[in-house]
């Protein structure tokens, strides 16, 4: 698993450059700070739907019964969208302040659509 912030990493050996990619990031927020967390995910997602024509949706969803665990469900036109969405002034701007407030490292997951 890796941070968000390290997409570009995380490109497999034959990264198919057309077609839709898919991520979904897991956080687990420390005790007594899930609404802050909650706030900046607010302020990236609005961000990265506004400024980065390549990213096609990004939602930011909360666990029913379990208000610290948050799921983060991006969709990008291609894999360039991608990477280009590490390269963010946002996403440098938000990521510490993200990170700590997590209990461990976001997890990511990457899909390619079928």
């Amino acid at each position: 698993m890796m941070g968000l912030a390290e997409p570009s990493r995380a490109r497999p050996a034959l990264a198919p450059m057309e077609g839709n990619v898919c991520a979904i990031l897991r956080a687990e927020t420390r005790a007594g700070f899930d609404q802050e967390f909650a706030t900046l995910m607010s302020d990236l997602a609005h961000h990265v739907r506004s400024d980065e024509p390549g990213c096609e949706s990004y939602v930011v969803t909360r666990a029913m019964g379990s208000p610290a665990h948050f799921a983060i469900h991006a969709r990008f036109k291609d894999w360039r969208a991608f990477e280009a969405h590490a390269d963010t002034a946002h996403l440098s701007r938000l990521m510490p302040r993200l990170n700590a407030l997590l209990v461990a490292p976001l997890a990511m997951e990457i899909f390619l659509e079928a």
